[in-house]
């Protein structure tokens, strides 16, 4: 009976983010989603989608309102819909971002054990994403982050059905295209004996890569490279500028019927989550002195973000050592392989609050292992979980203190725990296996 009324609750729940999300899709522009879809057009007129076309094009339909950061491959992906008007095309990108959340949670509890609480992983899907304000926040900007965790979410299960099809490599090969982050994940599936299948990617790639070359030209992916540079060094600019930070862009004006000088406003989730945004300030000044006492200035500071950076890369890379070395099997391992890539986007130039939900895959996994022999060790770590997922900023944004850096903190420290549970079960792994070469020793020993 409980159970029922669980789940009955958690569809209140979706049905109550369901009325919000659609007055702020009646309500805001969806600001992001602009950058991709004018990119897009630009694209198929043979024009560069990476300049800023802001002051020469009048035209509404190609009028640029912030720089374009995505791949080429990601814009391709906006061209069928790309002409058809601007408010159709809201409704429907927010259709499939609404689809792709649920069915990232879908395909995922795919490979959920038998034994595990499937009402307990459901009820932490539902307030740790769904109830979350950075989905509310992705789906007023428009941005396209719920599509990489729903790859995300069906590379797990490709990666855990261990087929050899060519077919199960292309989510993952697309997920690396549209994120480029995430082709540690193939260091991971190689650490996994899955090396067929980690090759299958790195093919798939290629020839996705090649089958846009006639649409997006070497000219595009330069520009593209550049524009990431530029938003890089804007970044690094803002963190240590001595005079004050220049205002953003606010069109103030109507553009296709839509006015963009609305926006939702994301108490704490424009906050980066990453070292250039405890740089910057806007995760709490306390920790921006802090960064700059020990990076006093600009290229201090760059140094000390690749220092990190290639740190995080060699501690993905012992990890799955870890897990290599004892043929892991499982859900935590594979959970790994997924959670690796955002460990080197703490050192990104950018990750702000709608980014969360490409943890979906790697958290729910690691829970569902937790939770599969219903131990107090799963639940305490459910429990954890939920309480700085979901307590801590809900209680943050209701007494509207120190949101920006509860918001932050709620991601990294939810990072950092998944991290220490891989780390433990990589050691357990590395254990049995000496244990196992130990014994196979003496046996060789004895027979000699």
């Amino acid at each position: 009976m409980l159970q029922w009324i669980a789940v009955a609750m958690t569809l209140l729940v979706i049905g109550h983010v369901m009325i919000l999300t659609i007055h702020d899709l009646r309500t805001y522009s969806g600001i992001d989603l602009r950058a991709k879809v004018v990119g897009a057009r630009l694209l198929i007129r043979g024009l560069n989608p990476y300049y800023d076309f802001r002051h020469e094009i009048h035209i509404d339909h190609l009028r640029m309102l912030s720089d374009n950061t995505y791949s080429p491959i990601l814009l391709i992906l906006y061209v069928p819909l790309c002409e058809i008007g601007w408010t159709l095309q809201r409704v429907l990108y927010f259709l499939i971002d609404w689809a792709a959340m649920l069915l990232s949670y879908v395909a995922v509890a795919r490979i959920f054990p038998k034994r595990s609480s499937g009402t307990a992983l459901w009820i932490g899907f539902v307030l740790l994403f769904i109830a979350d304000f950075g989905f509310r926040f992705h789906l007023e900007r428009g941005q396209y982050y719920v599509e990489l965790a729903f790859l995300a979410a069906v590379a797990s299960v490709c990666l855990f059905q261990e087929s050899s099809l060519w077919l199960n490599a292309l989510p993952l090969a697309l997920l690396v295209l549209l994120r480029p982050t995430y082709a540690i994940t193939i260091l991971g599936i190689v650490a996994l004996r899955r090396v067929r299948h980690a090759i299958h990617v790195v093919i798939l790639c290629g020839l996705l890569f090649v089958a846009t070359l006639p649409f997006v030209g070497i000219g595009e992916w330069k520009s593209y490279v550049a524009s990431v540079r530029s938003s890089e060094k804007q970044a690094l600019n803002d963190a240590y500028a001595s005079g004050p930070r220049l205002a953003g862009a606010n069109p103030g004006q109507v553009i296709e019927g839509i006015d963009y000088s609305k926006s939702l406003a994301g108490p704490g989730y424009l906050a980066d989550r990453t070292l250039v945004g405890l740089a910057r300030g806007s995760v709490s000044p306390a920790l921006a002195r802090f960064v700059h006492v020990i990076a006093p200035s600009k290229l201090r500071f760059e140094r000390l973000n690749t220092i990190c950076l290639l740190l995080m890369f060699c501690f993905d890379l012992a990890v799955m050592h870890g897990f290599s070395r004892g043929r892991a099997r499982g859900l935590i391992p594979i959970a790994f392989v997924f959670l690796a890539p955002l460990n080197l986007e703490l050192f990104a130039p950018q990750h702000y609050g709608y980014c969360d939900v490409m943890i979906l895959a790697p958290l729910l996994l690691i829970l569902a292992a937790a939770l599969e022999n219903a131990e107090l060790r799963g639940w305490v770590l459910y429990a954890a979980l939920l309480a700085v997922g979901y307590v801590l900023p809900q209680l943050a944004f209701h007494f509207n203190e120190h949101v920006p850096l509860v918001s932050f903190s709620k991601y990294v420290v939810t990072l950092a725990v998944l991290n220490v549970v891989c780390i433990e079960s990589a050691q357990s792994t590395l254990r049995r296996w000496r244990a196992g070469a130990v014994r196979s020793d003496e046996g060789t020993g004895a027979v000699s």
